[in-house]
């Protein structure tokens, strides 16, 4: 009977695009969530919120081709971007002129290239987030849902019937986006039990990870069928 189930479990996947992850965003902000608090303040804060997520999924999405593989040549886009956006330097100089700053605008302009590399790696990262969920809807198992949280901020729940993925953001973890990285914790999830959790370098290390967490269940599921 597992058997039967676990083919039933890798038939007809269709690949998880940017453009799936950006409605899935869209749509665990609009408030559904059990820890979302409905007064002003939060609803707000939720809105800045996914303006920034839908950025990076944007700028993710726009640099998802072969020329921007490279490090170098992302990171040359991103400069030049960055650079020619008149309404961030703008902003930059209106907030420079608060005296928290001390009118400083040569400080806030140094930081620049702290937000270019905050870009580079933003990018990165959701382009392995991608290909860490594609490659785990492609894994034969019985479990009808297993969660994924990746650097504390993305959830993903993994399911045996359409639409296979759906991801959440952890919005009470949103200020962990601003240390967001291409290497990410990795954490698989049954329910509200974790099987295994670790340190996502390459793409290998989320497959041992999911195949690791996947034969836990398994044993699990063997033992309750012996009961």
């Amino acid at each position: 009977m597992a058997k039967n189930n676990k083919e039933l479990a890798v038939a007809s996947k269709e690949e998880y695009t940017f453009q799936m992850l950006l409605n899935d965003i869209q749509e665990s902000a609009l408030g559904n969530d059990d820890d979302v608090k409905d007064d002003e303040k939060s609803a707000r804060e939720r809105k800045s919120k996914l303006i920034v997520m839908q950025m990076l999924v944007v700028k993710a999405n726009e640099y998802n081709d072969e020329r921007h593989r490279d490090d170098g040549k992302l990171g040359n886009a991103i400069d030049v971007k960055v650079n020619n956006d008149i309404h961030l330097a703008g902003y930059i100089f209106f907030v420079s002129q608060n005296p928290q700053f001390d009118y400083s605008w040569n400080y806030l302009r140094k930081l620049e290239n702290s937000y270019k590399e905050f870009l580079v790696e933003g990018i990165r990262f959701l382009d392995n987030v991608l290909a860490d969920i594609n490659m785990f809807v492609e894994k034969p198992r019985t479990h009808k849902v297993v969660h994924v949280v990746m650097h504390d901020i993305i959830d993903v729940s993994i399911t045996g019937e359409k639409p296979f993925v759906k991801v959440r953001v952890l919005w009470e973890n949103f200020h962990r986006l601003a240390t967001v990285k291409r290497e990410y914790s990795f954490t698989v999830k049954a329910k509200d039990c974790i099987l295994v959790a670790g340190k996502r370098k390459k793409a290998t290390d989320a497959e041992k990870l999911i195949n690791m967490a996947l034969e836990v269940l398994d044993k699990k599921d063997e033992k309750e069928n012996e009961g």
